[in-house]
């Protein structure tokens, strides 16, 4: 009880520490070695970092095939509440970087957040191969939020080559989109289709700079000899995307809705009368979008984002570059319910646990994806959901508790559902404590409130993620076994061992590079404690 104490006084005195960081002024810390109630010196300091109430973590996740994305990216946010997300430090930062595939940031402790006072902001990700990626994000409540975030690699659809045909005073091209097989038999398709009079195809030129028909009598000659060859347009095109929560601006006005990618393409090359064409020389190639099933979406068109919202473009764009893409777009104007159903985790464990899940509508397409973080029991509540009955299917990705059965929802907006979770075979409760020592300060340590994973050491077992705060975690780990344990600070794991080996009295037989004691819980637990020093230099993160 007595680590707790001193966590506890600490807590109090680093929060007004850091609304001074946050307002721009003063440090962080003038000195942490001295008690400012008392003025008496303090051997060891432990500040916890539990007064931060809402937690985001990002995970960048290929689309494709769902693996995370360990590549250098650069994240950015924009929005109105912007310039209110900080990193564990209390720092703001123009940029955040990470080539771990996650990061996780937090908010300004001082700012409000409720469903009347919600934080609104755009998430933006660049990472070298993948598409850029913007979304709009609304939190409606405290908490922890994890947000997947689907990027697709450039270039990564299916190329078609489409063939002009001759129509009164132009070329037209067209593709009609495919029902995907996870679709519907009623799901609507739509077309795109091309168009290129003959007056703006005489102004091509070739890589050689040179027009490549002098007038419509040579032009038309040359398609006469081929039509099949005479015009090629191939384009790069993915309609996979599933639905999203996303912000639109809708009559000058930015709101959530839901917003579904049907089709992003990209122009890959165009051939005239067998000859590449490099410059449209103030030509157009003019590109329809038509919904051609029987009940149109609310919105349907060409979309681009700016800067914090999507915006419709029209049905029809009109293109005086080769270097051109697009996407197609539908969204619905019903009404998203700020916050909706709520669903609670049991278990007859004590653990934190980490539960990933994909949500699906009726016609079985996904609607969004969830992770569900905290301690048996817990109760989550849905933000930002459309008013329709969903199949919850939970991932299988958590070694330590078997399979959980899919959960049906009536409405998404409304309703109260439990989840009983049940340990695999083979696993016991542990309490962990964690210190995170400072290298260059031996007075202070970091009891951590973020994102925590472990693993049996050296095994194929995917990471597991724990949920710590202050330092303190409830695991399921299996006895006999060398476990690794990582915590995500600002961009980079910060990895160390331990170990359930104990001897026949009871004592802690592992030997690892780190300070590793244990002892018993109240309720008979083995509680692990582990004193880590920090290879990056936390305190000077930290300003101390």
């Amino acid at each position: 009880m007595q680590y707790k104490t001193k966590t506890n006084n600490w807590q109090i005195f680093v929060v007004f520490a850091l609304i001074s960081i946050l307002s721009g002024c003063g440090e962080m810390l003038d000195d942490p070695t001295i008690d400012k109630n008392t003025g008496e010196d303090v051997n060891f300091l432990i500040v916890d970092f539990n007064f931060f109430n809402t937690r985001m973590s990002y995970k960048l996740v290929d689309l494709s095939d769902s693996s995370v994305i360990t590549l250098p990216a650069k994240i950015w946010f924009t929005g109105t509440n912007a310039n209110d997300i900080v990193n564990f430090s209390g720092e703001k930062k123009e940029n955040f970087t990470t080539s771990q595939g996650q990061m996780e940031l937090t908010f300004d402790p001082n700012v409000p957040v409720s469903s009347n006072s919600p934080l609104e902001f755009t998430v933006h990700v660049e990472v070298n191969g993948y598409e850029t990626f913007s979304q709009g994000i609304q939190i409606n409540s405290e908490g922890k939020k994890t947000y997947e975030l689907l990027m697709t690699k450039e270039n990564s659809g299916n190329d078609e080559v489409l063939t002009g045909e001759e129509d009164g005073d132009g070329f037209v091209f067209s593709m009609m989109a495919e029902i995907t097989k996870s679709a519907s038999t009623d799901e609507q398709p739509y077309e795109i289709s091309y168009r290129i009079t003959k007056a703006d195809l005489l102004k091509f030129k070739n890589s050689y700079g040179q027009l490549i028909f002098t007038d419509e009598a040579e032009m038309m000659g040359a398609y006469q000899q081929d039509p099949e060859h005479f015009l090629i347009l191939t384009i790069n095109k993915s309609n996979n995307y599933p639905l999203t929560i996303d912000r639109l601006s809708i009559d000058g006005s930015s709101q959530m809705v839901s917003f579904r990618k049907l089709e992003v393409g990209t122009l890959k090359g165009l051939d005239l009368g067998g000859e590449m064409v490099t410059d449209l020389n103030g030509g157009i190639i003019s590109q329809t979008g038509t919904y051609t099933g029987f009940v149109e979406p609310d919105i349907f068109g060409f979309a681009e984002f700016k800067t914090d919202n999507w915006e419709i473009q029209g049905t029809t764009l009109n293109h005086t570059s080769l270097q051109f893409s697009y996407t197609l777009a539908s969204a619905s104007l019903e009404a998203l319910c700020a916050t909706g159903s709520s669903i609670k985790f049991s278990s007859n464990v004590k653990s934190s646990f980490s539960i990933d899940a994909d949500f699906y509508d009726s016609n079985d397409r996904l609607i969004f994806t969830s992770n569900f973080k905290g301690s048996f029991p817990e109760t989550f509540t849905l933000e930002n959901v459309p008013a329709e009955s969903a199949r919850v299917a939970f991932r299988d990705n958590n070694p330590s508790f078997k399979p959980v059965p899919d959960l049906t929802i009536d409405n998404l907006c409304s309703g109260s559902y439990e989840v009983d979770v049940t340990l695999e075979e083979g696993y016991n409760e542990y309490q962990i404590v964690f210190k995170a020592l400072c290298a260059d300060n031996s007075t202070v340590a970091i009891a951590p409130t973020y994102s925590g994973e472990i693993k049996i050491k050296n095994s194929n077992d995917p990471w597991q993620g724990i949920d710590m705060i202050g330092g303190i975690a409830d695991v399921m780990a299996k006895p006999n076994q060398d476990y690794e344990i990582r915590l995500l600070w600002n961009e980079e794991w910060e990895s160390t061992t331990f170990s359930t080996n104990f001897d026949a009295n009871g004592n802690y037989t592992g030997q690892f590079s780190s300070e590793v004691t244990t002892d018993q819980t109240e309720d008979g637990r083995t509680r692990i404690k582990i004193a880590h020093e920090f290879e990056q230099s936390i305190c000077d993160e930290l300003g101390w």
